[in-house]
């Protein structure tokens, strides 16, 4: 009796890394009346109830993703399907507890995975989160629009696939200077004095809108809505730990900000 990975695999045809962007993300130039080229994405969507997510199965299909949809992770999917994106399906969770159980129930031996992984969690849980919650990719289901959905998953493999440039291609790129900071963003690497400050990509996303604004105030309506997709705060401290923490490895301290000043009652800019 052949099991889960070994029926999918004999009814989804082969297809290699052909051309394309990373992962074989077809680039702008190959998406053409609106048609999808030979070599496109590949996403594993998994949930115990496949009817919640079956609006956004649609929507990634239609931005050229080839889309499994299963009730459990299979490790042997990976390497076989050349899979580049895993999506899982949390939104029944109301704790951290919970997303835990249930995530080791949906993709066994997560400590393994070498794709990116999202989670859909529901506005509520995201409110509510805290601690190593906040370090995994969370994106709110049912989500605002198609856009702000298809952004966050294409920000998320595009901050987990970039790769280090060669001698060559480095001389060519420009590096944002903040203080003693160097920022680089097409390594996305953050150094001072030649040592790398090693940053969560959300950190990393959260100084980069930062410096984007050149001391204009990020509101956390902002900050979350860029990064989480959402505009719900009640009462959220989301924001608030993922600064704390961006500023532990920056050396930055709130009462005396050298990078990051928090602006009550509203939000943070970066320190004059």
């Amino acid at each position: 009796m052949p099991n889960q990975a070994e029926q999918v695999i004999e009814r989804i045809p082969m297809k290699g890394r052909q051309g394309g962007s990373l992962y074989g993300r077809p680039t702008p130039e190959e998406m053409t009346d609106n048609k999808c080229p030979v070599s496109i994405f590949r996403a594993a969507m998994i949930s115990k109830n496949p009817a919640r997510v079956h609006e956004l199965v649609g929507i990634l299909s239609e931005n050229c993703f080839d889309v499994m949809v299963m009730r459990q992770w299979e490790p042997e999917l990976h390497s076989a399907l050349y899979t580049g994106l895993v999506l899982a399906d949390l939104t029944g969770c109301t704790d951290a507890e919970q997303f835990e159980v249930e995530r080791n129930q949906l993709i066994p031996q997560i400590e393994h995975m070498r794709v990116p992984v999202m989670y859909l969690v529901s506005a509520d849980l995201m409110s509510r989160a805290s601690g190593s919650l906040l370090q995994e990719e969370l994106m709110v289901w049912p989500a605002r629009s198609k856009e702000t959905t298809m952004y966050q998953i294409q920000r998320a493999i595009r901050v987990y696939s970039v790769s280090p440039l060669s001698k060559e291609e480095s001389k060519s790129v420009g590096q944002q200077v903040f203080k003693d900071l160097s920022i680089d963003r097409d390594k996305m690497i953050v150094e001072r004095a030649s040592t790398v400050i090693h940053l969560t990509k959300t950190e990393y996303s959260l100084l980069t809108l930062l410096l984007n604004r050149e001391g204009g105030v990020c509101t956390r309506e902002d900050l979350m809505s860029e990064i989480w997709d959402t505009d719900f705060l009640g009462g959220s401290n989301v924001v608030d730990v993922h600064i704390k923490s961006l500023r532990k490895k920056l050396g930055d301290k709130a009462g005396s900000p050298r990078y990051i000043t928090t602006v009550r009652g509203v939000g943070y800019r970066l320190a004059d």
